[in-house]
């Protein structure tokens, strides 16, 4: 029986180091895959991490740091963490939140995806709001807002 092979990676910040196409430096991530045909195993894997961050970015200590971070990616799960990856760029390209008015019903449908954390599962999610409770929503969030503000100031 032919097994598939196992696929792992790492992702690490790359502090001010990745070149853009306009030639902008831009703070991104750097995944790193390893399979069983390559390496694949858990030194290999933190080592090609480190340097490959190490080379693209400008912070000294970054290559250690993403060595760090990636051995202790390896022992992770890795079919959640590119479940939620997908799920990144699924979602990247969906509004967070619609609402709009029904007439009908005096009332205000919210619609949104959660995504549960353990599983990696997106749900879409939705509520129905009368205006008073979305006038006491918009009043907490200004609030927050405002208290942001104070906070910062001082």
């Amino acid at each position: 029986m032919v097994q598939k092979p196992r696929m792992v990676f790492a992702e690490a910040d790359a502090p001010g180091g990745i070149v853009s196409k306009s030639g902008k430096r831009i703070t991104a991530k750097v995944i790193i895959p390893d399979g069983e045909r390559g390496y694949g195993d858990r030194e290999s894997l933190a080592a090609m991490t480190g340097d490959t961050v190490a080379r693209v970015s400008t912070d000294s200590a970054a290559g250690d740091k993403a060595y760090e971070s990636a051995l202790e990616q390896y022992d992770q799960d890795s079919d959640l963490r590119l479940k939620k990856i997908a799920n990144t760029s699924a979602l990247s390209k969906t509004p967070a939140i619609k609402m709009f008015y029904e007439s009908a019903t005096d009332t205000w449908d919210i619609n949104w995806l959660d995504e549960d954390q353990l599983s990696g599962v997106v749900t879409p999610r939705s509520k129905k709001l009368t205006d008073a409770q979305t006038g006491y929503m918009w009043q907490q969030y200004q609030d927050a807002q405002l208290a942001k503000k104070i906070q910062k100031d001082e």
